[in-house]
């Protein structure tokens, strides 16, 4: 009873939701295309370029390649600091590109053989704005195409600037990351183009559904928001997903009524809360020996002096991303009802294993 729903059901001025189509990018391949843009897009660009207006092109991975694998074992050069693949980025200025790692902001040249088997043959995969960028600018040779990331706008006041010039028409596409996807009007969009729609509904994240549903939404409505309408593509590869289809109907209470069911099935926030015990250490053999006893500390609390507590506990397993600039980090999940009597609870797990711990050793509730 404390929140209320409150429903706009018109849009400002006026002005009309954009035409949505969703179109299934996997049969592109086998027509020859390969690049990020599929047919239809690359149309849509080109034709809205020459009707004097303006168009933003959304997809939420920068640099140029996702990863660069080896062909002869299939392992991914990773960063030597964090346990993920370190993504392919172009320079600004031209010249050989690199590779940068997306956690610690690691820089490495790109190697000539697989640091793993010194195979030669290595292969770059997927793609980022830096890759569309390019693409777009041979599609389009005399379109301006203005690329807004945390690579192009991380000086001070640039992301304004950047803003400021696509409004006064010095730029026919803005290209970005989540940047370009909340808050703008840009009355002179006619176009919004979603490149690889469905990858955020993979993620390691109870709210995937629901951050994946509010992102497509909002970079959906920055398009027709002045007199002349606009047209919204989704290009996917999972184009059955209902939660893509809700998400370009803006129908956000069948979303809901969907997602709130399955949050109550499997117990998950608002029918709970969530706290998560992460310890953190370099030396790995020491975190291995403390999360075992963290596990043995924890189920002691629980049948203990918390057994009135109504718990469900998960873990110690691996933290998704597991390295981050060298520090190795396991977890244990806790679902539970925040109240005095767990967070008493997490605070006595905290003060007294934290005094064992020793200074090699963190440990963190969030």
């Amino acid at each position: 009873g404390k929140y209320t729903l409150v429903k706009m059901r018109q849009r400002f001025g006026g002005a009309r939701l954009p035409e949505v189509r969703i179109v299934d990018m996997r049969g592109e391949t086998g027509n020859g295309n390969l690049s990020p843009l599929g047919e239809e897009l690359a149309h849509e660009v080109a034709r809205v370029k020459d009707g004097g207006d303006q168009s933003v092109l959304f997809l939420n991975r920068r640099g140029y390649s996702h990863q660069t694998v080896c062909r002869s074992c299939g392992k991914a050069i990773s960063c030597p600091r964090c346990s993920v693949a370190m993504n392919y980025h172009v320079r600004r200025f031209g010249g050989e590109g690199e590779l940068v790692c997306h956690w610690c902001g690691h820089r490495a040249p790109l190697p000539t053989e697989c640091p793993a088997c010194h195979s030669p043959h290595l292969a770059r995969q997927g793609f980022g704005t830096q890759r569309v960028e390019e693409e777009l600018e041979a599609l389009l040779p005399k379109a301006r195409v203005l690329r807004m990331d945390t690579d192009t706008a991380s000086a001070k006041f640039s992301y304004d600037r950047m803003l400021g010039a696509f409004r006064a028409h010095e730029a026919d596409v803005l290209l970005g990351t989540q940047m370009v996807t909340k808050g703008h009007d840009f009355p002179d969009v006619t176009l919004v183009g979603v490149l690889m729609a469905d990858s955020s509904l993979y993620l390691d994240d109870y709210r995937a559904a629901e951050r994946t549903f509010a992102m497509l939404t909002q970079v959906i409505g920055r398009a027709g928001r002045g007199k002349r309408e606009g047209r919204a593509i989704i290009q996917t590869t999972n184009p059955d997903s209902e939660i893509i289809r809700l998400a370009c109907e803006q129908d956000y209470e069948t979303f809901y009524e969907r997602e709130i069911r399955l949050r109550r099935l499997l117990v998950f926030p608002p029918f709970c809360d969530i706290a998560v015990i992460t310890l953190a250490s370099r030396d790995e053999a020491l975190l291995s020996g403390a999360t075992v006893r963290l596990r043995e500390w924890v189920r002691d609390a629980v049948s203990g002096p918390y057994s009135d507590l109504k718990l469900m506990i998960f873990g110690p397993f691996e933290a998704p991303v597991y390295k981050i600039q060298g520090v190795c980090r396991n977890r244990m999940v806790i679902k539970c009802r925040l109240n005095r009597r767990s967070r008493e609870m997490l605070a006595h797990i905290l003060t007294d294993f934290g005094k064992n711990a020793g200074k090699r050793l963190s440990i963190s509730v969030d």
